[in-house]
C-alpha cells in the first residue's frame, strides 16, 4: 500500500473510533487583492482609499496592499468554505455600493489594467504613525527596487491550518507519544514544512487548473518579450500560457533566486531569511536608503523586511505587535500555511469558485499525508523550473516536462495526481458526508478531458471577444459590479461595517497619538535583529 492509502486508513479508523469528524475538519481563510478602477475608463484609481471605508491601516478585514489603488480584503477564520465565501460576498457587497458612488469598479484580473508608467501607481497611504511610515518606506523601496507596475499583480492567498484533533490522530500515526507542549509544537511546525515541500513537488498543478492570467495588457511590460504573441496592437499572451503571474514575467526578484529555501528544517528557513535581512546587496546600496531627508527604501539589505521574500507557500504564526514573522516562528512555531500561488478567477464576483477553495482543501491534507522526504537541492531548484514551465505552457497538455523520473506528458502526470486527488477527496467526502469535496476534483479532472475549461482559456476567449485585455476586463468589471448593486445591502450588515469602520480609524488616531520616538529611532530599533 502507498504512504497516503496507509494514512487514509488509518485517519478513518481515528475518525471512528472518536466517532468524529473533527480532525478533518480544516480551518481556513482568505485574502483576496483587486485593483480600484475608474468605471468610465479602466484607469487605475487616483483617489485615496475611500474613507467611508475605514483605516487601511487597522481594518480587520478591508485595507490596501502595495498600491492606494490595490485594496485587500481579509476574512476570519472559518471552519467552512460556506463560511469564507458568505463573508468575502459581504465584504464585497458593501465595497462595490461604496465605489459605486465614486464611479470605480473592482478589476476582476490578477494582471492589472493598463498603467501609462510607475508614477500612475499610488503608493498606499497609513497616516502619519511609525507603524504607517513603515509600511509606506517598505513600498517606496518596493517601486525604487522593482517598479511600481509589477506590484500592482493581484492574487489570492488562501490561510489554513488543521483541527487540534487532527494533530492527536498524526502524532499517534507517526508514532511520537506523551509529548511534551513544547514538543508537540515541534512535530506540528515540522509537519507543516513537510506538506510545504509536498506542495512545492506539486504546485505546478494549481497554476494548470487554476491559473488565469495568460494575457497582459502591453504596459505591463517595455518591449514584448519573444515568448508572448500578439492579440491586437495593445494585448500580449502566452499561446499556452496558465498564469503569467506566476511566470518569469510575474513577481520577479532575481535578487533572491540564490536563496536556497528549501523548506527542510524550521531552524535553516528562520537563519535563511533572516541573513538574508542582513546581508547588503550593492544594487540596492547604489539606490540609498536616506537621500536629502527622504526615505528610498528601509535599508539596503537583499530583503528590507521579511515579506519581501517572494514564495508561492509560506509558513506563519500570528505575531505580536513589533514582532518579526520569524521571531514568532522561531519562539512559537508553525501555526498555519499561506498558500500564495492563486490567480483571481475573473469569473467569479469575490475572485474565487466555493468548489476552488474545496479542492485546495483537498490538495493540502494530500500534501500532508503523501510523505515527508525532504528536498534535496538539486531537486529543489528544478522545482522551480518546473513551476515556470508550466505557468508559461500549461495548457499544451501533450508537452513532456521532467517531473524528477524524467520527460513525462503533462496529461499523463496530472491524471497520476488526480488520481490520488480523488482518493482523498473520496475520504473526505465519505467521512464528512459533504459531496462537494469529491465534486470538486471530478470538476478539474474534466479540464483535462476539455481544454477550453481551463480559466486561462476561457479568459483568452474573453480577450478575442472583445478587442483585447483591457476591453475584456473593464467590461467584466462593470458587470460583476451592476449585479452587485442589483444585491440589497442589509442595514444590519452596513450597520456592522460602519462599526468596524469607525473603530479602525479612532485606533489609528490612537497609534499616532501614542507615538513617542521620532521616525529614524523607531526604524533603527524596528530593523534590529530579533
Amino acid at each position: 500500500m502507498t504512504t497516503l492509502t496507509n494514512a487514509l486508513q488509518a485517519l478513518a479508523e481515528f475518525c471512528h473510533q472518536s466517532n468524529s469528524s473533527t480532525a478533518i475538519t480544516f480551518h481556513r481563510g482568505v485574502e483576496r487583492e483587486a485593483l480600484r478602477v475608474d468605471r468610465s475608463t479602466g484607469r487605475i484609481s487616483h483617489k485615496p482609499h475611500p474613507k467611508s471605508l475605514g483605516s487601511a491601516l487597522t481594518h480587520s478585514a478591508i485595507t490596501t496592499d502595495y498600491s492606494e489603488a490595490l485594496m485587500e480584503f481579509i476574512t476570519q477564520v472559518h471552519p467552512s468554505v460556506e463560511g469564507v465565501t458568505q463573508e468575502l460576498e459581504d465584504i464585497h457587497n458593501l465595497v462595490n455600493h461604496e465605489l459605486d458612488q465614486l464611479n470605480e469598479s473592482l478589476w476582476p484580473a490578477s494582471m492589472p489594467c493598463f498603467l501609462e508608467s510607475n508614477d500612475d501607481v499610488p503608493i498606499a497611504y497609513y497616516g502619519e504613525s511609525n507603524t504607517g511610515k513603515l509600511k509606506r518606506v517598505y513600498r517606496e523601496g518596493l517601486s525604487n527596487r522593482y517598479g511600481r507596475i509589477m506590484q500592482c499583480i493581484a492574487g489570492m492567498h488562501y490561510n489554513f491550518s488543521f483541527d487540534e484533533s487532527f494533530w492527536s490522530f498524526l502524532e499517534t500515526y507517526k508514532g511520537h507519544t506523551n509529548l511534551s507542549e513544547a514538543d508537540k509544537q515541534t512535530f506540528k511546525s515540522d509537519s507543516y514544512f513537510a506538506l510545504i515541500r509536498n506542495f512545492r513537488r506539486h504546485s505546478w498543478l494549481l497554476s494548470l487548473l487554476f491559473g488565469a492570467s495568460p494575457a497582459i495588457d502591453e504596459s505591463f511590460l517595455n518591449n514584448k518579450p519573444d515568448s508572448l504573441s500578439t492579440l491586437n496592437e495593445k494585448t500580449w499572451f502566452g499561446p499556452k500560457a496558465t498564469s503569467l503571474r506566476m511566470s518569469d514575467l510575474g513577481y520577479q526578484n532575481k535578487a533572491q533566486a540564490d536563496l536556497y529555501v528549501c523548506y527542510n528544517e524550521v531552524d535553516t528557513y528562520i537563519s535563511t531569511i533572516k541573513k538574508a535581512l542582513q546581508t547588503p546587496y550593492q544594487k540596492y546600496q547604489d539606490i540609498g536608503t536616506k537621500v536629502d531627508g527622504h526615505y528610498r527604501q528601509l535599508n539596503s539589505n537583499l530583503l528590507q523586511i521579511e515579506n519581501e521574500y517572494y514564495s508561492d507557500i509560506r509558513p506563519k504564526r500570528v505575531t505580536q505587535p513589533g514582532e518579526h514573522p520569524s521571531a514568532a516562528l522561531q519562539s512559537r512555531g508553525v501555526e498555519y500555511i499561506e498558500v500564495r500561488i492563486m490567480d483571481l478567477d475573473p469569473s467569479s464576483p469575490i475572485g474565487m469558485q466555493t468548489s476552488t477553495l474545496y479542492f485546495i482543501d483537498v490538495f493540502l491534507l494530500y500534501c500532508m499525508l503523501r510523505g515527508d522526504e525532504h528536498l534535496g537541492a538539486h531537486e529543489c531548484s528544478k522545482l522551480r523550473e518546473l513551476q515556470q514551465q508550466i505557468a508559461s505552457h500549461g495548457r499544451d497538455l501533450d508537452m513532456e516536462f521532467d517531473f524528477g523520473h524524467g520527460a513525462i506528458k503533462l496529461r499523463d502526470k496530472t491524471n497520476t495526481v488526480i488520481k490520488a486527488l480523488e482518493q482523498v477527496a473520496q475520504f473526505l467526502t465519505t467521512h464528512t458526508g459533504n459531496k462537494a469535496y469529491l465534486e470538486a476534483v471530478q470538476q478539474q479532472a474534466d479540464k483535462l478531458k476539455d481544454e477550453s475549461k481551463l480559466p486561462s482559456a476561457q479568459l483568452l476567449n474573453l480577450c478575442q471577444n472583445h478587442n483585447g485585455y483591457q476591453n475584456a476586463m473593464l467590461e467584466l468589471s462593470k458587470q460583476q459590479q451592476a449585479d452587485w448593486l442589483t444585491r440589497p445591502l442589509s442595514a444590519e450588515t452596513k450597520h456592522a461595517f460602519d462599526i468596524k469602520a469607525d473603530a479602525s480609524i479612532q485606533e489609528q488616531k490612537a497609534i499616532e497619538a501614542a507615538d513617542t520616538l521620532d521616525f529614524d529611532d523607531f526604524l533603527t530599533t524596528y530593523l534590529k535583529p530579533q
